[in-house]
C-alpha cells in the first residue's frame, strides 16, 4: 500500500499489480468506464490514486 500513497497517477501495469488483476483486465475496465483513466494525446493511460482507492475494500483505504 506504500506505493499508492507515494504517487498520484499510475500506469495500467502498476494498477494491475496493486489490484491483483491482469493488465488486459485493467484496460478493459478503463474502456468500460469502470475505472476512470486519462490519456493525454496518444500517450499512455494514467489512473489516479483516487480511482484505485475507490475500487479497494474500505480496510485498504488510507
Amino acid at each position: 500500500m506504500e506505493l499508492i500513497m507515494k504517487k498520484r497517477f499510475f500506469r495500467p501495469d502498476e494498477v494491475a499489480d496493486i489490484l491483483s488483476l491482469s493488465r488486459r483486465t485493467v484496460y478493459r475496465m478503463i474502456r468500460d468506464g469502470r475505472l476512470p483513466g486519462v490519456r493525454l494525446g496518444s500517450g499512455p493511460w494514467r489512473i489516479s490514486r483516487e480511482s484505485i482507492q475507490n475500487l479497494l475494500p474500505q480496510r485498504w483505504q488510507a
